[in-house]
């Protein structure tokens, strides 16, 4: 079958950790490309650019020549890429799928797995290796690999029922498709009507409290759902309720963002009666303006990269009692001034502020793809 591509490669991150309080965000491990799906638009473009087409990613030399079918010189190809740089998971990636492709499982199961020691791959290479184990017929490695694929955000239910390569494990019982998505539609005061969509923990039970993630999305079912990948499967995983909606970009962000939060709670029990908020970009700024209006309802707000606007400082001190966590890239130049600007200030007026700068991270934060988001979120409960 077609083994899962991911984007364009970059080049090894360090991710450092400067932080307000004695709590600390968990530090990014690895480099992130986008895992499984096509290129997104980046996070801070406008309004208009989460409906556009992504862009078609770049390829690699190895990977065109898979494509082409040329096997052996896509093995070589890759092998040369990975000798050249064995801290790009990436490469590592690529060598494995092109290691699958030539019929050689064994070596496509250990670049796999050092392809799996990085974020921006993880989602992908575990599920590669699922398939590669199960071609080899080592089914329990097939399902822990499966496990590690949806622990790290992999959510294509349709990809997994179908894929040839998993034939030989649907009739186990430990053959678990990821959480399928809810969409709904509500009706606001003003007669707008808002779509959401809500991801279920896996142990889902309807008698007793969650954690619940509000976070920017389309609300509805479209192709390449790039922000999801932020939170996707791994927050089910680890027992939350993520929520995602266009509300903080509609033309009264705070009355409809407060509506679709009274409409969760009606439906789900949130835990503590709080909800944690995610933006990015443009999303931010109506995020800050819901914390600072309601903040008896927000446990913790997240900035990826993203800063309040025209808030003054009494607005901001009703923040006290949130939990305000930035990460930035500091090849971001704009949004890394302003991020570190709002949490200095944010510190100086005793609001319980984070941050984490990711060195070298540009604006799309693709190192928290893979579960490194949701391992930070899980911290902030």
């Amino acid at each position: 079958m077609k083994r899962f591509r991911v984007d364009s490669p970059l080049t090894a991150l360090v991710v450092a950790a400067a932080v307000a309080t004695t709590a600390s965000l968990s530090p990014a491990q690895t480099p992130a490309p986008q895992a499984k799906k096509p290129a997104a638009p980046p996070p801070g473009a406008a309004k208009q650019a989460a409906e556009t087409p992504p862009p078609a990613p770049v390829k690699t030399p190895a990977e065109e020549a898979l494509d082409q079918g040329r096997t052996a010189e896509a093995v070589t190809l890759a092998g040369k890429a990975v000798s050249e740089n064995p801290e790009n998971g990436y490469a590592w990636f690529v060598l494995a799928r092109a290691e699958h492709a030539a019929g050689n499982l064994d070596k496509a199961i250990e670049a796999g797995h050092r392809a799996a020691n990085f974020a921006s791959v993880r989602a992908s290479a575990f599920y590669n290796l699922a398939c590669a184990y199960a071609a080899s017929g080592r089914r329990d490695e097939a399902f822990m690999a499966l496990t590690g694929a949806k622990r790290a955000g992999f959510a294509d239910r349709d990809l997994m029922a179908k894929d040839k390569d998993l034939e030989s494990l649907r009739g186990d019982k430990r053959f678990v498709l990821p959480a399928e998505r809810n969409y709904f539609t509500m009706k606001l005061k003003d007669g707008t009507e808002l779509p959401f969509s809500v991801d279920l923990p896996v142990n889902y039970d309807p008698t007793k409290p969650f954690p619940v993630l509000v976070a920017p999305g389309q609300g509805k079912k479209i192709p390449d759902n790039w922000g999801g990948l932020f939170w996707g499967e791994d927050t089910s995983q680890r027992g939350w309720i993520a929520v995602e909606s266009p509300s903080f970009l509609l033309e009264d962000p705070i009355g409809a963002t407060g509506q679709l939060l009274d409409e969760i709670a009606r439906r789900y029990k949130v835990e503590g009666g709080r909800f944690h908020l995610a933006s990015y970009g443009p999303s931010s700024a109506p995020a800050f303006a819901v914390a600072i209006t309601a903040p008896q309802r927000i446990k913790s707000l997240w900035a990826m990269p993203g800063f309040p606007v025209g808030a003054k400082d009494d607005g901001l001190q009703r923040l006290k009692g949130v939990k305000v966590c930035f990460i930035v890239g500091d090849a971001d130049p704009f949004w890394y001034q302003e991020a570190m600007a709002a949490h200095r200030k944010l510190q100086s007026l005793g609001v319980e502020s984070y941050l984490e700068v990711v060195q070298g991270g540009g604006h799309m934060l693709q190192d928290m793809f893979g579960g490194e988001f949701a391992e930070r979120l899980d911290n902030m409960r």
